[in-house]
């Protein structure tokens, strides 16, 4: 009387394979978004550098998972995948930025936020935040991930293997030369 046996009902396509498929890759990405936004948030702001919207970015990354779920999912590690999708986001924003910044359409400075500490702790972090950023500037890009993914974002050497897509060796190689990189820049910036 205008009932579909259940067996029609379950083949019908809102029950197909694929959505149902479709369907279990969007909870996974969805899992996977809850677990790594804000490491992610925090090493593209680290990649990228000042001056960029580090929540813009983020979305680019989740864009690009959105697009590839299968991609993602079948991934040795999830996180790594990501990890590199963002090491190639923050990439694109720093020549963005450096672009704008040669045409003189840089934005206004970083407002500091608002800091229970009072107005001379905020300066003084702005302050620090800024002498990071620029040794972080002065580091090739190659070296600048490296740096970045391991020593503030806490992967693994194999993580950034992968991530990046380079040997085991190639990872302490970038790593060793970052670090003294780094280092030298930090101590110039202190005697200016």
């Amino acid at each position: 009387m205008g009932y579909e046996p259940v067996e029609s009902a379950m083949t019908s396509p809102a029950f197909s394979p694929a959505a149902t498929a479709a369907a279990s890759s969007l909870t996974e990405l969805k899992s996977l978004y809850d677990e790594m936004a804000q490491p992610l948030r925090r090493a593209l702001a680290r990649l990228a550098g000042p001056g960029c919207d580090a929540d813009d970015l983020l979305q680019e990354v989740f864009v690009v998972a959105l697009k590839r779920p299968e991609q993602v999912l079948a991934a040795v590690s999830p996180k790594a995948w990501l990890y590199g999708v963002a090491v190639r986001v923050a990439a694109g924003a720093r020549t963005r930025r450096r672009f704008r910044s040669f045409l003189g359409l840089e934005s206004a400075g970083e407002v500091a936020a608002d800091d229970a500490a009072g107005p001379f702790a905020a300066v003084t972090r702005i302050e620090a935040r800024a002498k990071v950023h620029k040794a972080l500037d002065a580091l090739s890009g190659k070296r600048r991930e490296a740096l970045v993914l391991f020593e503030l974002e806490g992967l693994t050497g194999p993580e950034i293997s992968e991530a990046l897509d380079i040997p085991i060796k190639t990872v302490w190689t970038r790593l060793h030369h970052a670090r003294k990189d780094f280092e030298h820049r930090l101590k110039q910036e202190g005697r200016e």
